[in-house]
């Protein structure tokens, strides 16, 4: 699945990526998806304070002062509305051209041998400065495995064209790049073939990475043709993607602008990318043939779901989420090209840091018995760790259930219904409560939920806001409310 990388362990761009520029695309990640942010929380995963966090948000409502709709702080909450009509790339875009780290990697990329020093004439920075600069990325490019010969770096022209890329995905840079009037309309036409074909969808962001490689390689064909090892395109045939990027490339004129050679490295562009699905007959076509590819026909990959199954005493064969989550993982590792593509940037609580320590152990015990060098991209380890803590139930919330009735029938029956409830951890009480007074020293705690018969519920309940009322015709609004009642 992979080549032999000589080099550092794997890393990724945003640990070269200046801290503050880094917080700000994290924080308009958060605003775009999420559209508030805790302050508190949030100030120590990033380990700053909040006063920083406060800055960052300033500075982002100076740059997008016209892109965003709405704010509001109230505590540690911060509300950040972002106009619909502007794509979360183009937001990260104009984030990432103040980036000096970026610009230096794209003078590397786009020329053999970069005078890096006209930095200090267009970005109006020292010279002590811009070798700084040169230092920090060629940093980068040997810890991504690139060969360093006398100081300047050797890309193969895979590598070259995925990292070129990562930084122009990143920066926006390639609107000046040279190509056909109608070439980003026919790039559309030529994506939107292959969901027709396929069923699948891609986003407005892996569209735009789409698009981005389909422009390198116009591009770069005629300075370089790209070596694709023959192995992965017969590995590649078996999945179904092949079919349906050979049927779009037959059938639209889009393969007029390339060379015959180049369709494995566009085929190679859709398989980095990320797609889903407008309805779950789609997912449960597309995951057959996956689990097919990926776990029945890939011995080392059934190995590793074993492992995982093993390690935490849970069936995971045939269990779509986790099955899913790992080929989404594992699919774009081939000759780690999954290093050099850009990726949203993750950050974990506690209890998922954890798990990703946990995760880490049991990749490194499995790969070391690969006979290839297998190096995932740490942001993508921990897009999967976040995903497996949500199959893994690790953030589910634990609480303590009291209930207050008078009739034995009734207790066990919302003892049954609760403990029917799978998405959060919780014990209930064998005590059988009669009355609210019973029970009032219980609900003042915020980790505990009480559960009182309607016809028992008095006046001075209303108080307590973990007291739900419940009967027989109410139990699953009951159970609702505790559970949201956070």
């Amino acid at each position: 699945m992979c080549k032999k990388i000589q080099g550092g362990g794997s890393t990724m761009i945003e640990e070269y990526i200046e801290k503050n520029i880094l917080r700000q695309l994290f924080l308009c990640g958060q605003f775009y998806v999420n559209k508030e942010v805790n302050l508190e929380k949030l100030s120590n995963l990033l380990h700053v304070c909040k006063t920083t966090l406060l800055n960052d948000i300033n500075n982002i409502k100076k740059e997008f002062e016209e892109q965003i709709a709405y704010t509001h702080r109230e505590k540690d909450r911060y509300t950040l509305y972002f106009s619909e009509h502007i794509p979360r790339c183009k937001i990260m875009q104009q984030l990432s051209q103040n980036s000096l780290f970026l610009k230096t990697c794209l003078l590397y990329l786009e020329e053999d041998e970069p005078d890096y020093l006209q930095l200090t004439e267009c970005e109006f920075i020292s010279v002590s400065k811009a070798y700084s600069l040169k230092k920090q990325v060629l940093a980068y490019f040997n810890d991504c495995g690139i060969e360093i010969d006398r100081y300047s770096p050797r890309f193969t022209e895979m590598e070259r064209r995925l990292l070129l890329l990562n930084v122009s995905y990143r920066l926006g840079g390639f609107n000046s790049w040279e190509l056909p009037e109608s070439f980003f309309e026919r790039a559309d036409r030529f994506i939107e073939s292959v969901t027709e074909n396929s069923g699948r969808f891609y986003d407005k962001e892996n569209k735009e990475i789409l698009s981005i490689g389909f422009a390198i390689s116009f591009l770069r064909q005629q300075v370089c043709a790209v070596t694709i090892d023959s192995k992965f395109i017969e590995e590649i045939k078996k999945r179904p993607i092949y079919n349906y990027v050979e049927s779009a490339w037959e059938n639209t004129d889009f393969q007029t602008y390339y060379k015959k050679e180049e369709f494995a490295f566009i085929l190679t562009l859709f398989n980095l990318c990320n797609y889903g699905f407008h309805s779950y007959q789609l997912i449960a076509e597309d995951f057959q043939q996956l689990h097919q590819v990926f776990i029945d026909n890939t011995p080392e990959i059934k190995e590793l779901v074993a492992t995982f199954e093993s390690h935490f005493n849970q069936e995971l064969f045939g269990n779509q989420p986790f099955e899913r989550a790992l080929i989404h993982l594992m699919r774009s590792a081939w000759d780690n090209y999954q290093l050099f593509m850009p990726e949203k940037f993750y950050l974990l609580n506690e209890e998922q840091t954890n798990l990703y320590k946990e995760v880490q152990t049991i990749f490194s015990s499995w790969s070391s018995q690969l006979p290839y060098d297998l190096r995932l991209n740490p942001n993508c380890m921990r897009a999967f760790v976040i995903e497996l803590s949500g199959i893994l139930r690790l953030t589910k919330e634990h609480l303590t259930i009291y209930i207050v009735t008078n009739s034995d029938v009734h207790y066990l029956i919302y003892r049954e219904a609760l403990e029917a409830v799978t998405t959060f951890d919780f014990q209930v009480a064998p005590t059988i409560y009669s009355s609210i007074s019973d029970i009032k020293k219980y609900a003042q705690q915020s980790s505990n939920r009480v559960l009182c018969e309607r016809t028992l519920y008095t006046p001075d309940a209303v108080q307590y806001e973990n007291i739900i009322p419940i009967s027989i015709n109410t139990i699953d609004r009951a159970i609702i409310s505790a559970v949201q009642n956070k």
